[in-house]
């Protein structure tokens, strides 16, 4: 605890208290929402879902972003099969925000990672209740 009796201290910007290490509701939230413009996927049910994880985010990896398929290298398909999916390995280059400069308070990128990639069955016609499972699931982690 801090002498503010807080678990993170508050933020050196708006000084309101911190939901997670360096992580400010009020500020970090402000900087994703102001990144809307710079990113789609395409599909409005898509992205008002990773706006929605954004908006509601109470540390810095608890909110889902679009990332361009450009951003990533070395896609395989790994001839294996998901609900609704087939499953591809491929490393994102950049990787998440997971690097913290403690002077500045910045994420930075990580760098690459392997991760697996999901190619969803007729996405060109994903239902809102679809989209309504797939919350549902992140909701229960």
């Amino acid at each position: 605890m801090n002498l503010d009796g807080s678990a993170y201290g508050n933020c050196s910007d708006c000084k309101r208290q911190r939901t997670a290490a360096a992580w400010c509701k009020n500020c970090d939230i402000a900087i994703l929402k102001e990144n809307f413009r710079n990113w789609t996927s395409g599909y409005s049910i898509i992205d008002e879902f990773i706006k929605f994880t954004q908006l509601n985010a109470n540390d810095n990896m608890d909110y889902l972003e679009w990332i361009d398929f450009d951003r990533f290298d070395f896609v395989k398909n790994i001839n294996k099969r998901g609900a609704f999916s087939s499953i591809y390995s491929a490393v994102w280059l950049e990787g998440p925000l997971r690097n913290l400069d403690e002077m500045t308070e910045v994420w930075t990128r990580s760098g690459p990672i392997k991760v697996i990639l999901k190619r969803l069955d007729d996405s060109q016609n994903m239902s809102h209740k679809f989209m309504e499972q797939v919350s549902l699931l992140l909701g229960s982690q």
